[in-house]
């Protein structure tokens, strides 16, 4: 949603220079606010397509990633055996890509990945959103994983291997 947010709006590289520079002020990561100044600011066009492209496409990916595995797993053999693994391949990218840029979003909002306690503000949110994607992408890299590994197991292979064998072994019956 968010990468669809920024593509859509259609000017967020342009803006995100202004962004960037009112975002850091105060921010109390100055080694972050050192890398943003010296490494994205300069560059910060090409950084805003790559951010709301990456979000966009990494979203499909987890998207149809999901759907895919609430179909038939394909074995070894089976048409779009292949496309799965590769799809699966995909949502770990994706999932991982996803956790970085979340990470990467904390940093720059001042905060820290991990939520912890703050008296001072009672009535701000214990844990946002944001800070639940890179644990729930660890679970889908988990997953995605543990998938690929049962799609390509050698049980896998030997159960197509003998379903194929019993295909081309057909006994013809004799005409009496």
């Amino acid at each position: 949603m968010s990468g669809g947010n920024k593509v859509l709006a259609g000017t967020f590289p342009q803006g995100l220079a202004d962004a960037l520079r009112e975002g850091i002020k105060g921010n109390p990561d100055g080694w972050y606010v050192s890398f943003l100044q010296h490494t994205i600011l300069p560059h910060s066009v090409f950084y805003g397509y790559l951010i709301e492209w990456t979000e966009l496409i990494a979203g499909l990916i987890l998207l149809s990633g999901a759907l895919i595995l609430l179909g038939q797993p394909r074995k070894v053999g089976d048409p779009q055996h292949g496309l799965m693994v590769g799809y699966c391949v995909a949502a770990v990218v994706a999932a991982v890509v996803g956790a970085f840029m979340t990470v990467n979003f904390h940093f720059f909002m001042g905060g820290w990945v991990l939520p912890g306690f703050d008296p001072a503000s009672p009535y701000d949110e214990a844990i946002d959103l944001d800070a639940l994607i890179p644990p729930l992408s660890l679970i889908i890299v988990i997953a995605n994983i543990a998938f690929v590994k049962a799609l390509r197991s050698p049980e896998s292979k030997q159960q197509s291997a003998s379903l194929a064998q019993q295909e081309t072994h057909i006994p013809v019956q004799s005409q009496r």
